[in-house]
């Protein structure tokens, strides 16, 4: 009996060892486990962060004016324009701040000429609309009819000289100086009249072996509802020579100039054979013509009223400031004017250097069948990826 009450205690301690032992090994895989899902989640974490830095934030170093030279662009050039511009605090349609904004372009665009390539063409010329009515067909301006009168608007025409057919095959640059009321537009549009003027110089060393010519359009009245594009392209003499358009636009302040609307195969595979530092995505551009962003930008009226293929560039980094008094030039990152510039100038060299662009551009125009609808995005910055119906195209970019 005492053997036998004995026994059964040591079996009952054994039971109780056996268990303490279970729980410890579920104790530690359960401790295994969190470490574990703690591990992948700050992988995930950082995993994310590197993306985003790659896709958004990876900016290419400003240069000054020496290190660009005569022929490429300098971010620290251009930002001397957007700092006289901001300067002048908001200015509106009619008011005495945006006169001296268009004069100063107009100084600007001077010397340009001045300074162009002895077989460089170069025309400057600054335009008074007539009384105009804008109305369109959709967008943020659906259904109304606006009226304008008086606007002032410089247009910068650069062809190569002892090749008349140039001034008939145009490619127009164009974006606004105006701004709303409430800002003094540092993003929206400074920066864009900025990274222009710098283009337009740089561009000018080069147009003597251009096939066809670009103009640079530096309007107002972009704000009170595009009339600005709307006169330029009912109005002036040029009009009828544009074959293709590019706008450069703001909703936002920094980061990347974005390609967020195109309209045809040719043009958006140019873009992305040639662009230095690709920036692309469809999903803004369905965003925007959902009608979920309340604004418009002067693509609307190339592509609608005068029937223009395109490209549309916008910043899109930093949208709280939109339209706000805080769309400062403090907040202007360093080498997002860089990325824009040299994309586009290497868009504008490759274009107006291309008689096969300019013959694409020219029958899209007068061609009045539905384009294939495009999907493109950029993937990690190495690369545009441009998908038509049942047809995949990978295009790579240099970096």
């Amino acid at each position: 009996m005492p053997r036998g009450r004995g026994s059964s205690v040591s079996t009952h301690e054994k039971l109780n060892v056996d268990a303490a032992v279970d729980s410890d090994k579920d104790n530690s895989r359960h401790k295994r486990s969190a470490y574990l899902l703690l591990g992948l989640f700050i992988l995930f974490l950082h995993g994310s962060w590197s993306v985003y830095r790659m896709q958004f934030a990876n900016l290419p170093l400003p240069l000054g004016a020496e290190q660009a030279g005569k022929r490429g662009f300098s971010e620290a050039s251009a930002l001397k324009h957007v700092k006289y511009l901001t300067g002048l605090g908001p200015h509106p349609v009619g008011s005495d701040a945006l006169d001296l904004a268009v004069q100063y372009v107009y100084a600007e665009a001077e010397k340009i000429k001045k300074t162009a390539h002895w077989d460089v063409d170069v025309q400057v010329e600054l335009f008074h609309t007539d009384i105009g009515a804008n109305r369109l067909a959709g967008g943020l301006f659906k259904g109304k009819t606006l009226l304008y009168s008086d606007l002032k608007h410089v247009i910068l025409r650069i062809v190569p000289k002892y090749l008349p057919e140039a001034e008939e095959n145009l490619i127009l640059v164009s974006s606004h100086i105006d701004t709303v009321s409430t800002t003094e537009g540092a993003g929206d549009c400074s920066s864009c009249v900025g990274v222009m003027l710098e283009m337009a110089r740089g561009v000018a060393q080069w147009a003597h072996g251009f096939k066809s010519g670009v103009l640079f359009l530096f309007n107002t009245g972009e704000e009170e509802g595009l009339d600005g594009a709307h006169s330029f392209i009912t109005q002036h003499h040029w009009r009828n020579s544009v074959r293709f358009a590019v706008d450069l636009e703001a909703m936002g302040i920094s980061g990347k100039s974005t390609l967020f609307q195109g309209t045809h195969q040719w043009a958006l595979e140019s873009f992305a054979a040639v662009a230095k530092y690709p920036s692309a995505q469809i999903a803004t551009q369905d965003v925007f013509r959902s009608g979920a962003i309340k604004s418009a930008t002067d693509f609307q009226i190339y592509e609608e009223v005068a029937g223009l293929p395109g490209l549309d560039f916008a910043y899109t980094d930093t949208t709280s400031v939109y339209h706000t008094k805080n769309d400062k030039m403090e907040l202007l990152q360093p080498g997002s004017l860089q990325h824009s510039g040299e994309n586009m100038l290497a868009f504008l060299l490759h274009a107006a250097s291309s008689p096969k662009f300019m013959k694409d551009a020219h029958q899209a125009k007068q061609d009045s069948t539905e384009q294939k609808k495009a999907i493109f995005f950029d993937i990690l910055v190495y690369r545009i990826k441009i998908i038509f119906l049942s047809n995949i195209m990978t295009v790579p970019c240099n970096i």
